[in-house]
């Protein structure tokens, strides 16, 4: 595995995380401390920001998975792929597209579009 493979592998098991200490040490591990996540509700930054995300979205929808469902693709520091969000058995409820912004083998910023039906 790569280090930007290993880094969107590593950012999708964080969100996949139960919350506790194992899912904050893993934001430790993958997001920059000033991290900026931009959804479509808003914008949070920081630790703390991807943590109250990560909670919103698993309180939202309980059960449900992040699974990429497109390749990476690589532009210098930005990287995109396709993802699904389902239950392991179920189907897909919401799809979307992740940019992420990289500096210093951290996550410096994470975008989140959804795709509309």
């Amino acid at each position: 595995m790569n280090g930007i493979e290993a880094i969107v592998t590593t950012h999708l098991d964080t969100w996949n995380s139960p919350a506790g200490p194992e899912r904050l040490t893993a934001i430790a591990s993958v997001y920059a401390p000033d991290v900026v996540i931009g959804e479509p509700q808003g914008t949070l930054t920081g630790h703390e920001g991807m943590e109250q995300a990560i909670a919103a979205l698993q309180s939202q929808l309980p059960g449900t998975e992040l699974r990429r469902s497109g390749p990476i693709q690589v532009a210098q520091d930005l990287v995109t792929y396709a993802w699904s969000l389902g239950t392991p058995d179920g189907p897909v409820v919401a799809s979307g597209r992740d940019v992420l912004f990289i500096r210093d083998h951290d996550v410096a910023a994470l975008y989140v579009v959804i795709d509309t039906p």
